[in-house]
C-alpha cells in the first residue's frame, strides 16, 4: 500500500471518530433544559393588579328624628248669608210683588195699565201694559226661531179667580184644588204679571207633559231675557206651595229675571221669604 493512500485511509477514520463523538456528544448532552420560570415579586404583583378601594365605612351620626308637628285645626268659614235683593215685594203695583197663599193681594186690586197682548190666542188675554210689551217681544223672538208659542191665560180678576177655585173645587176636591194656583187673592194672575204659555197645536195644555216639547225647552233658555221666570218649578212644591206648572211664566222685569233664573231659586227663595 502506498504512503498516500494510507495517509487518506487515517484521515477518514480520525473524521469518522470526530463525527462519531459528535452525534455521542448531542445525543446525551445537546437537549437544553428550559430555564424556570420569573416568578414576579410582590411589587410587580401589586402594580400589575388594581387595588379595591376599601369601603368607606359612614360616619356614625345619629339620626334625627323629626320633632311632630302640631296639627292644626282649620278655622271653620262661615257662610255667608245672601243678601236679600233690595226689591219692592210688598207693594201691589210692583213688578217683582211677591204673591202666595201667606203674601195675598185684596180682593178689590186690579191693575191700572191693564191692556191686551197682541199674539195669536184662542181668546184675548190681557196684561199689564210693561208685561204685555214683554210677551210680545218674546212670541215674536221664538216664531223666529220655529217656536210657536201660545198665550192661554193672563189677567184675571179676583172674581174670575173665585169662579175658576169653585170649579176646581168641584172636580178635584180640596187636596188637590190647594196644590193649583186657583186660589183667590193668592194668584199671580190677578197681578197681570202671570201668563199661562202652550204650544199652538194645544197638545199637554196645562199639564206637566208640556216639558217634553221643543215650546218649553225655548222657553227655559231664553224666557228670562224677556223678563218672565218659571214660577212654579217641580221639586219647589214645598216651597211654593204650588205644584209644578211649567206652564205657568212670571213677568218681573229683565234685569231681576236674570239674576232669579242664574240663583235657581224660587221668588220665595230669593227673597228669603220661606217661612
Amino acid at each position: 500500500m502506498n504512503r498516500s493512500v494510507k495517509k487518506k485511509i487515517t484521515v477518514i477514520a480520525v473524521l469518522s471518530c470526530l463525527i462519531l463523538l459528535g452525534l455521542a456528544y448531542l445525543k446525551f448532552f445537546g437537549k437544553v433544559k428550559p430555564s424556570a420560570p420569573v416568578r414576579p415579586t410582590a411589587s410587580a404583583t401589586a402594580s400589575a393588579v388594581p387595588e379595591t378601594p376599601a369601603a368607606e365605612t359612614p360616619s356614625e351620626t345619629p339620626e334625627e328624628t323629626p320633632e311632630a308637628t302640631p296639627e292644626t285645626t282649620p278655622e271653620s268659614t262661615p257662610v255667608p248669608t245672601p243678601a236679600v235683593p233690595d226689591a219692592d215685594i210688598t207693594s201691589d203695583d210692583s213688578m217683582t210683588r211677591l204673591l202666595n197663599k201667606t203674601y195675598t193681594v185684596s180682593s178689590s186690586y186690579a191693575p191700572q195699565d191693564l191692556r191686551t197682548v197682541n199674539v195669536r190666542s184662542d181668546h184675548p188675554q190681557m196684561m199689564r201694559s210693561e208685561a204685555a210689551d214683554a210677551m210680545e217681544k218674546m212670541i215674536g223672538a221664538a216664531l223666529n226661531d220655529g217656536i210657536t208659542l201660545k198665550l192661554i191665560s193672563g189677567y184675571r180678576s179676583y172674581r174670575e179667580q173665585t169662579s175658576l177655585y169653585n170649579t176646581y173645587l168641584y172636580r178635584y176636591g180640596k187636596e188637590k184644588t190647594s196644590l193649583m194656583d186657583a186660589t183667590p187673592g193668592a194668584s199671580e194672575h190677578q197681578l197681570g204679571l202671570a201668563a199661562d204659555l202652550g204650544n199652538w197645536s194645544g197638545y199637554c195644555d196645562l199639564n206637566t207633559c208640556f216639558t217634553g216639547y221643543p215650546t218649553y225647552t225655548w222657553l227655559q233658555d231664553h224666557a228670562h231675557e224677556y223678563g218672565f221666570i218659571e214660577r212654579y218649578p217641580t221639586g219647589k212644591e214645598n216651597i211654593t206651595g204650588i205644584m209644578g206648572s211649567p206652564w205657568h211664566w212670571r213677568y218681573v222685569g229683565v234685569e231681576e229675571a236674570g239674576r232669579i233664573k242664574a240663583s235657581g231659586l224660587t221668588m220665595e227663595e230669593y227673597y228669603g221669604k220661606t217661612n
